[in-house]
């Protein structure tokens, strides 16, 4: 079933796409590695503004509909931060996660990336379609929500990476992502003939994740 939605989903990115001259690539960088240090904080940002409202989180396998922080938070197995002692925290403690948490999230993520040929040559301009958090339990790898490039730039100022050269300049996502400062692995490509046969249905609510 995981499969048959991933297939649908990408199929229907290249439709929109309009051009089957696209290439789709499923990458993973590993954010416990010394080169991808920067990147390593962005599921730490994500996810506190996934808490407080200010971008959209949405089901891994199901990209079209969104998850609560709540309910996320239920599926990766930890406690919801917005409570203490059976009391309600203020809202700067309700968005921070402990750091035993962010190492949850902190090992590897994915991200969508499609490919299109230039205009001025043969060369390929890519772009990430989305980034998908990664949640480490019991030693396995689980799909985590999914964040959107295009919300990712509308997030403010305040949300910015932690600069591993210098820690007095935080780094926009935007500039470390259009200069490509981390590196990553390609785990799978896409073509447009694998996906024109596939149904979109989702039978229950384990369809939405991938255990």
């Amino acid at each position: 079933m995981k499969r048959i939605l991933l297939s649908i989903l990408v199929f229907f990115m290249i439709f929109q796409l309009g051009a089957q001259d696209f290439k789709i690539l499923l990458r993973e960088a590993r954010l416990v590695e010394k080169h991808n240090q920067v990147l390593r904080d962005l599921p730490r940002v994500l996810l506190e503004a996934y808490c407080k409202g200010d971008i959209a989180g949405y089901y891994p396998n199901y990209p079209k509909a969104q998850v609560s922080f709540t309910e996320m938070l239920n599926y990766a197995n930890l406690e919801d931060p917005s409570l203490k002692n059976g009391e309600l925290n203020c809202p700067g403690e309700f968005c921070e996660l402990s750091r035993n948490d962010l190492i949850t999230f902190q090992q590897k993520i994915e991200f969508i990336e499609f490919e299109k040929p230039s205009t001025l040559g043969t060369e390929f301009v890519k772009e990430i379609h989305f980034f998908r958090l990664k949640i480490l339990r019991n030693g396995k790898y689980y799909n985590g929500p999914v964040f959107y490039y295009k919300d990712i730039e509308k997030l403010g100022e305040e949300y910015q990476l932690y600069n591993p050269d210098n820690d007095a300049i935080s780094l926009p996502i935007k500039k470390v992502v259009l200069a490509r400062m981390f590196s990553s692995k390609i785990i799978k490509r896409f073509g447009v003939p694998e996906y024109k046969n596939g149904q979109n249905k989702v039978n229950t609510d384990d369809d939405l994740y991938e255990y």
